[in-house]
């Protein structure tokens, strides 16, 4: 298994863990700032979708 600072010195992975966390930051905002509550809900599923989760549970 990799150590976090194993993968900060490759360049790849650190490319890959720094686009997933500004496309979740990103839904994550868009979760909360969206102006209408059909944005919030899709961006909630692909929040879910990112992180691991089912779309459909609320838990």
């Amino acid at each position: 298994m990799y150590r976090l600072l194993d993968l900060l010195n490759n360049p790849l992975a650190a490319t890959l863990l720094a686009t997933h966390s500004l496309t979740v930051g990103g839904l994550a905002l868009t979760a909360v700032y969206a102006p209408t509550a059909q944005r919030r809900q899709a961006a909630l599923k692909a929040l879910a979708v990112l992180l691991g989760r089912s779309p459909r549970s609320r838990d």
